[in-house]
């Protein structure tokens, strides 16, 4: 019924993407308020259309008693890996929820997914066999054919909004965890720019938003069709959820402390179902299955990389010019001289006074009459509760050290959580303060085996192209020195 429209269904795909990924920019607000309602319509509208065919042959329902499954599946042997990767495509999208889990909550996740989504699933996944069962063998889409003639245009327009919106809902996704790895130390800072002044998710990043449009429309134009997809995109989320059950193994017993036995139990079961559809997708790498991890391992090489780069800049930077101690004595005793002014020092340094308050001192001659050394830590919440700044110490006459914590899922601002610290001296201007950082330079040090010259290139590369600190912690650039050093790791 609908194969009037297939010359037309990828080139109409890539249009719609490319429009979907030039529209970030101006954010999604007011086009998200429509999501609620649209993907509302749409799971009324497939629930309503499989109720109406399973009332034609209601003993379908028989089929939710998963030892049908069972029985069916036993029966088949070793074909069943096939069944189900061809099963498991019916399911795909649940993995998503992990992710909007993290952005709304679990209670509405499963208010949503129990009262609207999986009985919708489940209609219209009936309806289907009941068509099947009273039309035996058909041809094209059976959702389609269920549906009156009147209502197959109106439903392949809604069935594209789904999509879209689907689509929109992937790419906020990846701004989100683009962002949280980010603050986690797992990538390099990129640019995020905000989109809207009263939604925190609605973020804007331009390097994610170019690199997944070039992936996807290239992808698009290779594969052609949905039917040659199905294998990347069933192994993609297969090995998703099985490294979900992973994890969510990790948290049962470093996050929750469960026993062992306990968490083995819990975690085992998930892990021996999701283990049979990651074992059933693999069947498909040769048809797709090798583009999704072929791209995971990219980004993994990148991203350990980019962490085993920082941990070495980080015990690089933590060799002091001159012990602490002598500095903080000649500092009280007043043979360092001050300047006026305020100065906030950006530091990872752990060590009580940080090299780089000592390297402005040792190049600039003189300590202003206000120094704070600021370490800026993402802790593994999504959001800290307020003061951010919850450590204060005075080290020296005039200078303090202050670390300052947000969630990984907060955009640091770095004048607002000194404003709100407690500790300092009031008379302090912490809004006229100069902000002070580093921006390294990479170079090998002989005899290192932490990275080799491949991924020392590849860390110097991402790390030449970060995203300066001004950016990250929204600072004023009139309020900002920038200082460069060369470092060997």
């Amino acid at each position: 019924m609908t194969d009037d429209l297939t010359p037309f269904v990828m080139p109409m795909a890539v249009c719609i993407l490319a429009v979907l990924f030039l529209g970030q920019r101006i954010g999604t607000e007011k086009i998200g308020r429509a999501f609620g309602p649209v993907m509302l319509l749409w799971f009324g509208v497939i629930g309503v259309l499989g109720l109406i065919a399973i009332l034609r042959h209601p003993a379908v329902l028989a089929a939710i008693d998963p030892r049908y499954a069972v029985r069916f599946l036993w029966h088949l042997g070793a074909g069943a890996l096939a069944v189900l990767g061809g099963v498991f495509l019916c399911i795909t999208g649940g993995e998503a929820l992990y992710a909007d889990m993290g952005h709304f909550g679990k209670v509405p996740i499963r208010q949503a997914w129990y009262v609207i989504v999986l009985p919708a699933l489940l209609l219209s996944y009936a309806g289907q066999i009941g068509f099947l069962i009273e039309k035996g063998t058909v041809g094209g889409n059976p959702f389609f054919q269920i549906a009156p003639h009147w209502m197959i245009y109106p439903l392949v327009l809604l069935a594209t909004l789904a999509t879209i919106i689907a689509s929109q809902a992937i790419i906020t996704g990846a701004y989100s965890m683009t962002r949280q790895a980010m603050q986690l130390g797992w990538l390099p800072g990129v640019a995020i720019r905000q989109t809207s002044d009263r939604i925190y998710g609605q973020i804007y990043v331009p390097i994610v938003t170019w690199l997944m449009m070039a992936a996807t429309i290239g992808i698009t134009v290779g594969f052609r069709t949905s039917d040659r997809l199905a294998g990347a995109y069933g192994t993609a989320v297969a090995t998703t959820m099985l490294l979900t059950t992973g994890l969510l193994f990790v948290a049962m017993r470093q996050v929750w402390h469960w026993p062992l036995r306990a968490a083995l139990a819990v975690g085992g079961c998930f892990f021996v179902v999701d283990l049979l559809f990651f074992a059933a997708n693999l069947l498909k790498i040769a048809d797709g299955g090798w583009l999704p991890l072929s791209l995971a391992a990219i980004l993994f090489l990148f991203m350990v990389t980019w962490r085993t780069g920082v941990e070495a800049l980080r015990r690089a930077r933590a060799r002091l010019p001159r012990p602490a101690g002598a500095f903080l004595a000649d500092l009280a005793a007043g043979r360092i001289p001050r300047a006026e002014g305020t100065m906030v020092f950006l530091t990872r340094s752990s060590s009580k006074v940080p090299p780089l308050v000592m390297e402005h001192v040792k190049f600039g001659g003189a300590l202003p009459r206000v120094s704070i050394a600021l370490a800026v830590h993402f802790e593994s919440v999504p959001r800290v509760a307020a003061p951010n700044c919850s450590h204060v110490e005075a080290i020296g006459p005039g200078l303090w050290r202050v670390e300052a914590r947000f969630g990984f899922f907060e955009i640091p601002d770095l004048r607002r959580a000194l404003v709100q610290i407690k500790g300092l001296d009031a008379t302090i201007d912490v809004n006229h303060a100069i902000f002070v950082g580093a921006r390294d330079l990479v170079h090998h040090k002989p005899g290192s085996r932490v990275l080799r010259r491949g991924r020392l290139a590849l860390f110097a590369f991402m790390y030449r192209n970060a995203v300066k600190f001004i950016d990250r912690f929204n600072l004023p650039p009139r309020n900002v020195i920038e200082i460069s050093r060369q470092i060997e790791i």
